[in-house]
């Protein structure tokens, strides 16, 4: 089968009985397009049983060497043909998981940004000046600034 007529499969699938929001179904989509131009761009066969597991990896290697896509991004994208390939085995139009063994690329955990106490203090003091009903409901209620 044509991995094409299976993309399509996989969006109604994922928007009718899965009912997931539009743009969820649209990022499936183009991640999936992306992978399957790269195969046709890179002279390898868009039959979905022929797919391989190095093919898949060299997509992931073009996506953050040549696209220079985030870690974020690529797993993303990784995530959307896992799903798409659980989709394909429960269907019955593939024999092997091509992204069985696939890892993500690690991702750096991003920390929470906290305000400054300079900045807070400043907030505060600029509240105690304003006018305005939230100004005057923080002055009320007695919040101290040092």
């Amino acid at each position: 089968m044509h991995l094409r007529a299976v993309i399509d499969e996989f969006v109604l699938y994922i928007e009718i009985e899965k009912n997931y929001s539009v743009n969820t179904a649209t990022s499936y989509e183009y991640d999936l397009q992306l992978f399957l131009t790269f195969l046709t761009d890179h002279g390898c066969s868009t039959c979905l049983n022929e797919i391989t597991k190095t093919q898949v990896r060299r997509f992931i290697q073009y996506l953050l060497g040549s696209l220079n896509l985030k870690p974020r991004s690529v797993n993303r994208k990784i995530s959307s043909l896992k799903s798409f390939t659980k989709y394909c085995l429960k269907e019955q139009y593939l024999a092997n998981d091509f992204t069985h063994g696939i890892e993500s690329p690690e991702t750096a955990d991003k920390l929470p940004v906290y305000i400054r106490l300079t900045d807070l203090k400043q907030l505060f003091a600029f509240l105690e000046r304003d006018q305005s009903r939230f100004a005057l409901m923080i002055n009320r209620c007695g919040i101290p600034i040092n």
